[in-house]
C-alpha cells in the first residue's frame, strides 16, 4: 500500500481560511481546539486532495469520524448555513460602523453650529483645541443651555478668551439652579489655585460664597492677585466676612 501524502501547509491553511477555522462538525474554532483537515470522501474510498473533498475539523471530530464518508449534501447545507450566518455577522458590523459614523458626524456638525454661533456673537473663531473642549460639552449640555450660556457670558466678560472658558461653568449652573455660584467665583480660584504653593478648593469656594455677601467682586479678584500664601488669604478672607456680618448687624 502506497504511503498517505501529507496535505502541505499552503492548502491546509486555505481549507481553514475558507472555514472560517471553525469545525463543520461541532462549530468549535481555533483555538479553543485543535484544527485539522478532514476529507469528506475518505481517501481510503477514493477521495482525493482538492479543496472540495477537503473540510475543517477538530481533532476529536476528526478522529471520532474515522474513515465514516459525510454526504455530500450536508456538508453543502452546513456550509451554507455558516455562510449566512458569516454574511448576517459581517451586515450587521457593516451597519455597526456606519452607526457610529453618523454619530461622529452627528457630533461634528453640533461642535460646528456652536463655534459659529461664538463666531457670530464675538466675531472670533473657535480653534483646534477649543473645538475638542466644545466636544466634551456637548455631551453634558443640550444646545439651548450652551446657548445661553454664552450669551450670559458675553455680556459678563470682555476678554474673548475667558467669555469661552466660563461657558461650562455657567451652563452647569444653568441646569442646576439650586448650586448657582456666581462663575466669577470660580475665576478667582482659579487665580488662587494657580498661585499658592498649598490650596484647598473646597474650602476657599465656601469662603469665596460667604465673602461675596458682603465684598465686591473686583476686591476679592485683586485680593486674590495679591495674597502670597494661603495663610493670608485665609485671614483676609475670614477678616472681610466677619467685618461684613458685624456691618451687617449694626445696620
Amino acid at each position: 500500500m502506497a504511503k498517505r501524502k501529507k496535505l502541505g501547509k499552503k492548502i491546509r491553511f486555505e481549507v481553514f481560511k475558507r472555514d472560517s477555522f471553525t469545525c463543520q462538525y461541532c462549530g468549535q474554532s481555533a483555538p479553543q481546539v485543535i484544527l485539522e483537515v478532514d476529507h469528506i470522501v475518505p481517501v481510503s474510498k477514493g477521495g482525493d486532495d482538492e479543496l472540495t473533498n477537503l473540510i475543517t475539523s477538530c481533532r476529536d471530530c476528526n478522529r471520532g469520524k474515522s474513515n465514516i464518508e459525510l454526504s455530500d449534501d450536508s456538508v453543502v447545507v452546513k456550509q451554507q448555513k455558516e455562510l449566512e450566518e458569516l454574511q448576517e455577522r459581517k451586515n450587521q458590523l457593516e451597519m455597526m460602523v456606519e452607526w457610529r459614523k453618523g454619530l461622529k458626524e452627528l457630533d461634528q456638525t453640533t461642535v460646528d453650529i456652536f463655534c459659529d454661533e461664538f463666531l457670530n456673537i464675538t466675531g472670533f473663531e473657535v480653534n483646534d483645541v477649543g473645538q475638542s473642549k466644545v466636544r466634551k460639552w456637548i455631551k453634558k449640555y443640550s444646545m439651548a443651555t450652551l446657548f445661553e450660556a454664552l450669551d450670559k457670558s458675553y455680556n459678563q466678560y470682555d476678554e474673548i478668551e475667558k467669555v469661552f472658558e466660563m461657558v461650562p461653568r455657567i451652563a452647569y449652573y444653568i441646569d442646576n439652579p439650586d448650586k448657582r455660584v456666581n462663575p466669577e467665583l470660580f475665576y478667582i480660584k482659579g487665580i488662587l489655585k494657580n498661585r499658592l504653593a498649598y490650596f484647598d478648593e473646597r474650602k476657599a469656594i465656601i469662603w469665596l460664597v460667604e465673602a461675596e455677601k458682603y465684598c465686591e467682586i473686583d476686591d476679592l479678584r485683586e485680593m486674590a492677585k495679591e495674597v502670597r500664601n494661603w495663610t493670608e488669604f485665609r485671614e483676609t478672607i475670614q477678616f472681610w466676612i466677619a467685618e461684613g456680618k458685624h456691618e451687617q448687624n449694626n445696620n
